[in-house]
């Protein structure tokens, strides 16, 4: 996975080919395909590794520092991919998931168990005062997504990949969008 990272950084998503993945990782063809029959495959595994890898990153934060500081951590993970000249791959890779199934379908079922994670723990939050009851926990949680991802996208195409002024971006935006109603 790290082999068809680095070539999808280098030539785009599209454009890296599986020989181009192999000779990066040191290995034959017939042991790549033992593990991946495509482009898209590699790209749903590398999804869920750290899709993963942060969702648990994310239940730990919320249950310790709430739910701000969880989304803020989420954020500040995601803008990190940008400071470290990712803006273009992750581009990318929404582009094709867009145009073709076999690359949106296993990055949407990532993205559905991260909905579900962050659901539950938005649904707390509300119990606990920290969110407005009064907002749809699943809808709050996709209109955050949206949000950090179109920040992301949106700084790195003015060539601003600052995680601090993003993550503060995002921070005043949860901040204001979450806070509980005052009477």
């Amino acid at each position: 996975m790290d082999a068809a990272i680095a070539c999808f950084r280098k030539r785009g998503f599209h454009q890296a080919t599986m020989a181009e993945i192999c000779a990066e990782a040191g290995i034959s063809a017939g042991a790549l395909y033992r593990y991946f029959a495509s482009k898209a495959e590699i790209i749903g595994a590398i999804a869920e590794d750290s899709r993963g890898e942060s969702d648990e990153a994310f239940l730990r934060a919320a249950e310790e520092h709430g739910i701000i500081e969880a989304m803020c951590l989420a954020c500040r993970g995601f803008m990190q991919k940008f400071a470290d000249g990712d803006g273009s791959l992750i581009a990318d890779i929404f582009a094709e998931a867009i145009r073709d199934d076999s690359v949106s379908t296993p990055l949407r079922a990532t993205d559905a168990q991260s909905v579900k994670v962050f659901t539950k723990a938005m649904k707390a939050a509300q119990e606990r005062g920290e969110v407005d009851p009064s907002l749809d926990a699943e809808m709050t949680v996709n209109t955050l997504f949206a949000a950090l991802e179109g920040i992301g996208l949106r700084r790195a195409f003015l060539r601003d990949t600052d995680p601090d002024a993003a993550l503060l971006q995002f921070r005043a935006l949860a901040e204001r969008y979450l806070s509980p109603r005052h009477e």
